[in-house]
């Protein structure tokens, strides 16, 4: 991604295509509002959308914007404004010098309303990955105000989710792209979400360690490390996913506990940190893991049930784990697992991953085909016989 090309588009005159693969599958243009011009305008115009502009909603509420009724994590739509020097307000000339007024920071005292320019509130891209999120952030890593015009690619039968025609219409007007995963990736490479909250003494069966929370603007849940000090500048690292079945009920179902047992070991004698997330089920939650625990009784494998439920094979992400480490002061690790995907994500983001260490557990009669399915669907390298 080369964000000084993409800058220097807008800079030209030209929108974003931002398309959101996973949440809506839509796509938006998406142009700085402090540089709206007539021309911009009606360009976003012709892809026959609404035309809005995003602000953080903080601030609208701050400046005497006020809220229209939504539901809650839908859309926050804001009372639409005019600037109060134009003559209908409706005119791309007269939208544009709306969308640059409100850039500007000025109260709603300098609007009438309602107007033609809708205007739409971000609660944080933490929180809501929606286009207005986006585009604000969007707007903020080229170097512009949090301010956006956005406006939904309508196909030529009004449909705004078909990626193909949006991507043509981006080509035809040579128009820069991104998706909202990438946006993301940046979003969490480029800020630091996760804090550290409170470090304790942790005396466990393997050895002393310290227990370490976060405050999490991640993904907001409670995951914590484990922590063997001195671990050095490349540290032996686990990333373990919250197993209440294996871990704390010792079922044998799964390889878990053995597996969190003999990671705990190895970092009590060699120093590094445990971390322990709070992604049930591969990230589908202890009511859903126990639904699919249901469904392989019925012959299904833990992939099959899965996907029978609406999920992928392994819903899990990694950035909260890469955010943590970060906040521990840690650059460069050595991980201890079966899964490459783990490595892989991790280096997506922006962790030198300099080893991979194996990740043992138990194998019983109950477990065989749950590694067996790891090796084969997953491509998990399990170091052991199966």
């Amino acid at each position: 991604m080369n964000w000084e090309e993409i800058r220097k588009a807008v800079l030209d005159g030209k929108p974003i295509v931002l398309i959101d693969d996973g949440r809506e599958f839509e796509a938006d243009l998406v142009f700085p509002a402090e540089t709206a011009s007539s021309e911009v305008v009606s360009f976003m115009l012709s892809t026959k959308g609404l035309l809005c502009l995003t602000m953080d909603m903080e601030q609208a509420l701050e400046r005497g914007f006020f809220p229209l009724p939504s539901k809650e994590g839908e859309t926050n739509f804001l009372i639409p404004v005019d600037y109060r020097e134009t003559f209908t307000g409706i005119t791309a000339e007269e939208r544009a010098l709306t969308a640059r007024k409100i850039a500007e920071g000025l109260g709603i005292e300098a609007f009438r309303y309602p107007g033609h320019l809708q205007i739409l509130g971000g609660v944080g891209f933490s929180r809501r990955k929606g286009h207005t999120e986006g585009s604000l952030e969007l707007m903020e890593r080229l170097g512009f105000k949090r301010y956006a015009l956005i406006i939904e690619i309508l196909n030529d039968e009004g449909d705004s989710h078909d990626r193909e025609f949006a991507l043509a219409f981006a080509e035809e007007h040579g128009l820069p792209v991104i998706t909202m995963d990438e946006l993301w990736e940046e979003f969490v490479r480029r800020k630091q979400l996760i804090m550290v909250y409170a470090n304790a003494r942790l005396p466990t069966r393997y050895g002393d360690f310290r227990i370490v929370s976060f405050d999490n603007e991640v993904d907001f849940k409670e995951h914590v490390a484990i922590v063997k000090e001195p671990y050095g500048e490349v540290p032996l690292v686990r990333i373990h996913s919250k197993c209440l079945t294996g871990d704390t009920l010792t079922s044998l179902k799964c390889d878990c506990g053995s597996q969190l047992a003999n990671a705990l070991r190895m970092i009590a004698q060699e120093g590094g940190i445990l971390l322990y997330m709070d992604q049930e089920g591969r990230g589908i939650g202890l009511k859903e893991k126990i639904k699919a625990y249901e469904l392989q009784e019925d012959g299904l494998d833990t992939v099959e049930a899965n996907e029978v439920l609406g999920y992928r094979a392994d819903e899990r992400t990694y950035e909260a784990a890469f955010q943590m480490l970060r906040a521990l002061g840690v650059s460069r690790i050595r991980l201890i697992t079966n899964n490459p995907r783990k490595a892989e994500a991790l280096e997506e983001l922006g962790m030198e991953v300099v080893g991979i260490v194996p990740a043992p557990g138990e194998v019983t009669e109950h477990n065989r085909l749950y590694l067996k399915v790891k090796a084969e669907k997953l491509d998990h390298r399990i170091p052991f016989e199966i």
